[in-house]
């Protein structure tokens, strides 16, 4: 009997926000979240601290690999798409709009 793979997620994590025992077990948190939730954790994209008014660049490749792959779900630890230069509502209407994603925060 063949099982049916999981749909996947992908995951996003903001390393300026982990201290050095986060940053270890962060993917694994996500990759037991994702599984508890029903889904395959593809990549999970590390962005360095925001600098500027743009989009950051690791959001920006998570988009484009989430359109891409048809994944239509987003985890990321509680916090980590918020205190940046584009505010939180906004990237999750483009997570929303451009692929039609859903964001769990955990």
């Amino acid at each position: 009997m063949t099982t049916a793979p999981l749909p996947l997620a992908y995951g996003y994590v903001r390393d300026d926000l982990l201290d050095d025992r986060e940053s270890d077990s962060s993917d694994d948190r996500l990759r037991d979240t994702a599984r508890s939730l029903g889904y395959e954790l593809g990549t999970v994209f590390h962005e360095p601290s925001p600098r500027s008014a743009t989009l950051p660049p690791a959001f920006v490749e998570l988009v484009q690999e989430c359109r891409r792959a048809a994944a239509h779900v987003v985890i990321t630890p509680r916090g980590h798409m918020s205190q940046m230069a584009v505010c939180r509502m906004v990237l999750l209407e483009i997570l929303d709009v451009r692929a039609a994603t859903a964001v769990y925060e955990v």
